[in-house]
């Protein structure tokens, strides 16, 4: 496959994952009220942890959320034939990059602190394993994906899709590489 689609391909696949992690992180939010009530009572320094957490997990949310319409905007870029196209993919997508460790320094899991094993078992439902475990595999694959779609950007024939360009055409964007010749 011509680098550019896979490049394309793979930017997709990264905020489709991204729009993944929000949705979660959105489910979370939506029942989080109720958990609340159903584990309680709580102490003074449980109430400050569920706050915490709650304010962390809308800010996981906003953040996934945010981050998949970038990565939506990349996609849409990626098949635009400028020579400005690879370098700002390249540029944006480590700034992704950088974004989602920011985003796992300040998780949910990150305020989620319990003084002990009791206080930590009691807390625990209100955000369950899956969500670190899926945030954790979310920010690997979309990095990684990043990552991959910039090394395909830099192969020659993709430089070559990016140079030659019809000056005439009304619209470069989405339609133009499906005139180029594929060769791996």
């Amino acid at each position: 496959m011509h680098p550019v689609r896979v490049a394309f391909r793979l930017v997709t696949a990264c905020a489709a994952l991204q729009l993944g992690q929000a949705a979660s992180a959105c489910w979370l939010l939506l029942r989080y009220g109720r958990k609340v009530d159903e584990l309680g009572p709580w102490s003074r320094n449980e109430a400050l942890i569920i706050e915490s957490v709650y304010v962390h997990l809308t800010g996981a949310a906003v953040l996934a959320a945010g981050l998949s319409a970038l990565l939506v905007g990349v996609a849409v870029a990626i098949p635009r034939r400028t020579q400005y196209t690879r370098g700002l993919v390249g540029w944006v997508l480590l700034l992704v990059a950088l974004a989602l460790l920011l985003g796992v320094v300040y998780s949910p899991d990150a305020v989620l602190l319990p003084d002990n094993q009791v206080q930590l078992d009691h807390l625990q439902p209100l955000l369950p394993l899956w969500y670190t475990a899926q945030q954790g595999l979310t920010v690997t694959l979309v990095i990684t994906g990043g990552a991959m779609a910039v090394i395909r950007l830099t192969r020659e024939a993709a430089g070559e899709y990016y140079q030659r360009h019809d000056p005439t055409a009304t619209w470069r964007g989405f339609t133009s590489w499906l005139d180029v010749r594929f060769q791996d």
